[in-house]
């Protein structure tokens, strides 16, 4: 049996911009308040080292933007979008929050569907 490759993880350049955010999001939010452990500086490897991969794309100027994933980037991203849609839900009630939400679960489930 061969093991099958990953399809590459495809964004727009305004969905790579959102992801980053998300990153950045995750980082000073998420990281910050967790105790350090393994698991936490993994996490946090592995999310730098996504961002930084997804930063160089973008500053290619490419409108579609192409990243292949290994198992870990793909546990990390799954494990940061449900993260920060946990937080996102203990948010006040506003248009953002509603946007931030909707937009965490698409790539939650797109996540999920072709990775998971």
């Amino acid at each position: 049996m061969t093991s099958s490759t990953p399809p590459p993880f495809l964004l727009g350049r305004e969905q790579a911009e959102r992801l980053l955010r998300y990153m950045q999001d995750f980082r000073r939010s998420v990281l910050t308040s967790m105790p350090p452990t393994h698991e936490r500086n993994t996490m946090l490897r592995l999310v730098q080292a996504l961002q930084g991969r997804l930063l160089a794309q973008i500053d290619l100027g490419q409108a579609q933007i192409r990243l292949v994933l290994d198992t870990e980037e793909v546990s990390a991203l799954i494990a940061m979008t449900k993260s920060l849609l946990v937080l996102s839900e203990e948010k006040p009630d506003t248009v953002d929050r509603a946007k931030t939400i909707t937009d965490l679960g698409t790539l939650y489930a797109y996540l999920k569907r072709i990775y998971g």
